[in-house]
């Protein structure tokens, strides 16, 4: 007796938008959704980025660690929520898969508190850590 199992599998995916607003109320609309059969494996992968405290006037530097390659094209930055970006300070390549980008916060004051994560665009997609606090 030969018996056949159907191996039904059912993959579910959540995407998330985030959107910092105020005052302004609105709708988002997304049109022209592809599902692609690969993963995301052309955007480094950030670890954790860790927390910094500083005193005033003192510069307040984050180190993004990322698994991943990064090409002369990439973009990177520190987001700040509500608070200022800043730019890419300096970058060490480990290897062909690992590197660490610095970025400073440059006479940083009460006003700079808050909350900042790396960001990196590439040609395959947008990487994004975890948030860390200043």
């Amino acid at each position: 007796m030969t018996r056949f199992i159907d191996v039904i599998y059912f993959f579910i995916f959540q995407v998330v938008f985030e959107v910092i607003s105020s005052d302004h109320q609105g709708y988002l609309a997304i049109d022209d959704v592809k599902v692609l059969g690969h993963p995301c494996t052309s955007t480094p992968h950030f670890l954790r980025l860790q927390s910094v405290e500083v005193n005033a006037g003192q510069f307040a530097t984050f180190h993004c660690t990322a698994n991943g390659r990064t090409v002369q094209g990439n973009k990177l930055w520190l987001q700040g929520l509500l608070v200022r970006d800043a730019p890419l300070k300096d970058m060490k390549i480990f290897n062909d898969r690992r590197f660490v980008a610095s970025f400073s916060v440059v006479n940083a004051t009460k006003r700079d508190a808050g909350n900042y994560r790396c960001m990196i665009r590439t040609e395959g997609g947008v990487g994004v850590s975890n948030y860390a606090e200043l």
